[in-house]
């Protein structure tokens, strides 16, 4: 995406802009955010934030899908400005974009920032109200690593990928056939990294961590059922090879989320070698949006090779 700049061309040659990264917990209503649609703080714990003003959006620890992670996982502007309660203020977003996967604390860990000198840990990094002002330089490099793997694409693209994730925190999983390819691919994408996202970025088999190598698995594969193609418990994070065995049926996963071996994967020595290592291994279960019990039970009787 060469031109992503060009997006926020206008705000960044501002003298004005000021930058931030915002903390939110989703769709948590106690909060009140929709994430890339508004953001909701108290004027008197912080006051800094104004109309036209570019942020990162930060998970923090405690609301993380990621056991013991904050990450970063988009950027947009702050659009317009208006109270909605007493010392309550709320900001609706525009020029939103999806970092896609998401920046880990693990991803930063040599990250220098220029608004504020890290220590060895990221403990009282962040203010605790949520809200950190920070430097056009931090703004700029966070989203150039968050867009890294986004050269290709336009921001039209970017956009169908901000309604899926959108879509998804609605619980709304349901994508038609007659969507076009563009689309198709963005939802395929924003489940996968939900998926990945919800297991902590490891192999639920092998406990792989190498991003590269790691599939958001659909239980219940895209095609079968328009319904839960962006459901994250229609997935399970698996390991290249192990996505492939998963789908052509040679591995499932039980009830009782146990690995199970088809017999049929014996007629080629190597590959029955490879997967006998993992009967009855007990998956990782993420502590969110674990694999619903009802598609493992699908998978298991019309994929498994039993």
């Amino acid at each position: 995406m060469n031109d992503f700049f060009e997006l926020y061309k206008k705000e960044m040659q501002s003298k004005d802009t000021r930058y931030f990264i915002l903390d939110t917990k989703g769709m948590n209503k106690e909060h009140g955010d929709v994430d890339f649609v508004s953001y909701d703080w108290s004027p008197s714990k912080y006051n800094r934030v104004r109309e036209g003003d570019l942020f990162l959006y930060r998970r923090p620890t405690s609301a993380s899908e990621i056991r013991g992670k904050f990450y970063f996982f988009g950027s947009g502007k702050i659009n317009s400005i208006y109270k909605i309660e007493d010392d309550r203020l709320r900001g609706d977003i525009s020029k939103p974009v999806y970092f896609m996967p998401v920046l880990l604390s693990d991803d930063l860990k040599d990250f220098k920032w220029a608004f504020k000198k890290r220590k060895d840990t990221w403990e009282h990094f962040f203010n605790q109200y949520g809200m950190n002002e920070i430097n056009q330089e931090d703004f700029r490099k966070i989203v150039l690593k968050g867009v890294a793997d986004k050269q290709d694409i336009s921001i039209e693209e970017i956009s169908t990928e901000v309604d899926m994730v959108q879509q998804q925190q609605r619980k709304d999983y349901f994508v038609d056939d007659q969507l076009s390819t563009q689309k198709q691919r963005r939802g395929q994408k924003v489940f996968s990294d939900q998926v990945k996202k919800n297991f902590g970025y490891r192999c639920a088999i092998t406990g792989m961590r190498s991003k590269s190598f790691l599939v958001g698995s659909h239980i219940i594969p895209w095609a079968k059922r328009k319904d839960i193609r962006l459901d994250p418990q229609n997935g399970i994070c698996l390991s290249v090879f192990l996505d492939k065995a998963f789908d052509q049926g040679y591995i499932t996963i039980s009830e009782k989320y146990k690995v199970i071996v088809s017999p049929q994967a014996s007629h080629d020595r190597i590959l029955y070698e490879q997967l006998l290592q993992y009967e009855g291994k007990k998956i990782i279960i993420p502590r969110v949006q674990p694999p619903k019990i009802s598609y493992l039970k699908w998978h298991n009787k019309h994929i498994f090779k039993g």
